[in-house]
């Protein structure tokens, strides 16, 4: 849960500090609403710096604009108090230096990390894999933390409340993967499933590449350049037949045997070069030293995992370390020498080679000095030509069916993993009933919706028809009349508070706090009484979270004339606010007005 949120540069207007169950961030109006609005005055700048406190990209990139400059010109500071499984914990961050974030359990001490070590840290802090078959793979930690904290900004582009990846190339798999994730359903096998489609979508890409290449060489396609080749390899071969027939007049013939036998020999001395050059090259590549560790800075970051493994790590590691000087040392010695033997061998081949290419000029020179050449010459460039054509285009042609077998054999693997799928979906039934019945249970409690309107549901439902690069299920989360702004809004809620409560009842290792900013505009009253009070009855219930939302006034205040047909909360409202700025410069959140 989250602690506390304060500056030690005098940044905030006050410290603020979190509650458990519902804690409401608030504007009020200080005067006539008529005259100032009461936009921009902190209620989302709060959550933006609970979230850059947890490293979001997104709130980091807010906080550089420039009217946000005075951060760092003053040099301001922001510190994240909270307690992961009773331990309390500490983030620190500059805004004048971004990628410096200090972390640790007594805030005079505090460790200084980069974002991505930090981020390493509190993903297996926050969100600890506890099952072989529920799990996410990367450093996906920001993605994950934008599922709990909703930035008003970010959500009023989210229509959809899968769609609560931040990254721009997220595909479908990739939000059915982490939405399973945080709805505690396999992933394993959805995993699997993205890795091959991705897999599938390069070598098409690789095949597109390769087909343009031979239209491009050929000017014709694929298709047409496969029949086109049997008549260039006819004609190749009508060539060759030509050269064999071709008979040198006999006073010529002692030339030609010592050409043959020459160029025999050329052929063996290359296939040694080549073989010495290989041999030298792995000498080389094996002086490639891989560069020392940090034992001291790996040590930090294991010790933040599990207590005096990163030490036993770090000693261990220098162990080897020196050891593998050692046997490097003596390596090298003899690797200069075995290079020095190679690169004589090399010269040697090198100097026969230029002496028996010196005689075989010299013997191509008394043919053409007879005239011996000059009935051949034309066939052999003709040759030379049609078979320089075809040898690349036979290799371009090899590739793309080598390429459309691995294509084949992965569209099998494909199918075989989406079955696996669906007979998982199959199996969770009874997780995925729960998670029914309490998307149903909000739907009833937590939403008013007129003439008892209750056709809203939640669902995955198998698509045993899909294609291969198609979910073979699909996630449903419907509200009664979502087309509406409102209405889609509350699929947000409805869909956020399921997850949450479902994670919350199961005590996952997962952040016991979830952030609604904006997410309540133009919802209707009756509504946002109704969500608050379910959500109250929820912490009654299971009073182990924090529910953290941002209201104007003007959005949650009830006149009585109204208590009747809107109800009321269960609940003093005033003892939830753990926040209240207003449109007063000197009750904003940092204290100065933008405006």
């Amino acid at each position: 849960m989250l602690v506390r949120l304060f500056s030690e540069t005098d940044l905030l207007l006050k410290p603020f500090k979190f509650e458990a169950g519902i804690n409401i961030i608030l504007g009020k109006y200080s005067e006539d609403k008529d005259k100032r609005g009461i936009n921009g005055i902190g209620k989302s700048s709060l959550v933006r710096l609970i979230n850059y406190a947890l490293l979001s990209d997104t709130a980091e990139k807010i906080f550089s604009q420039e009217k946000y400059n005075f951060l760092r010109t003053e040099k301001h500071n922001i510190v994240l108090e909270l307690k992961i499984e009773s331990k309390t914990l500490f983030i620190k961050r500059y805004f004048v230096t971004a990628d410096k974030v200090y972390f640790g359990n007594t805030l005079n001490e505090l460790e200084e990390y980069t974002k991505t070590e930090l981020k390493k840290i509190l993903i297996n802090k926050l969100f600890p894999i506890q099952s072989n078959d529920v799990f996410f793979e990367g450093n996906k930690f920001g993605t994950l933390m934008s599922f709990f904290i909703k930035d008003d900004l970010e959500n009023q582009k989210r229509a959809d409340p899968l769609y609560f990846l931040t990254y721009n190339n997220a595909n479908a798999r990739d939000i059915a993967i982490y939405n399973f994730f945080l709805l505690n359903l396999p992933t394993k096998n959805l995993i699997g499933y993205n890795e091959l489609a991705k897999e599938y979508a390069n070598h098409n890409k690789a095949i597109k590449v390769l087909q343009d290449k031979i239209e491009a060489d050929t000017g014709k396609p694929l298709e047409e350049f496969r029949s086109e080749r049997i008549k260039i390899e006819q004609s190749i071969s009508l060539l060759e037949k030509s050269l064999k027939d071709f008979k040198f007049l006999d006073n010529y013939k002692n030339v030609e045997s010592q050409l043959i036998e020459i160029t025999s020999q050329i052929n063996e001395k290359l296939k040694d070069f080549h073989s010495l050059n290989q041999k030298l090259k792995k000498v080389k590549d094996a002086f490639q030293y891989t560069p020392d560790i940090d034992t001291n800075h790996l040590r930090k970051l294991y010790n933040e995992v599990v207590s005096t493994f990163g030490d036993i790590v770090s000693k261990t590691l220098d162990e080897i370390i020196a050891f593998k000087k050692e046997i490097l040392e003596n390596r090298n010695k003899f690797l200069v020498s075995r290079e020095n033997q190679l690169q004589k061998a090399i010269n040697q081949v090198s100097d026969e080679i230029s002496k028996i290419e010196k005689k075989r000029s010299e013997l191509y020179k008394k043919l053409e000095e007879k005239g011996a050449l000059s009935g051949i010459t034309n066939t052999y460039e003709q040759l030379t030509i049609e078979k320089t054509k075809l040898a690349g285009n036979l290799g371009i042609l090899k590739q793309i069916d080598e390429i459309q077998e691995i294509l084949g054999n992965l569209n099998v693997k494909i199918s075989e993993i989406k079955r696996d799928i669906l007979y998982e979906l199959k199996n969770n039934q009874k997780s995925i009933n729960d998670l029914r019945g309490i998307f149903q249970e909000i739907l009833e409690n937590a939403i008013f919706l007129d003439n008892d309107n209750l056709k809203g549901y939640f669902d995955i439902s198998s698509r045993n028809n899909s294609k291969r690069d198609q979910l073979p299920f699909k996630i449903y989360v419907e509200i009664p009349k979502a087309d509406a702004l409102g209405q889609s809004r509350l699929k947000i809620v409805a869909y956020d508070l399921m997850v949450f409560l479902n994670n919350i009842k199961a005590s996952r290792k997962f952040p016991d706090f979830i952030v609604h900013d904006g997410v309540y505009h133009g919802i209707s009253l009756n509504t946002k009484i109704k969500a608050l009070n379910y959500i109250y009855h929820q912490y009654l219930a299971n009073p182990n979270f924090q529910y953290i939302v941002t209201f104007n006034e003007d959005e949650i205040y009830i006149p009585k004339e109204k208590q009747l047909s809107v109800g009321k909360f269960d609940f003093d409202i005033n003892e939830q606010i753990i926040a209240e700025f207003t449109d007063s410069p000197s009750k904003m959140i940092f204290k100065r007005d933008f405006k």
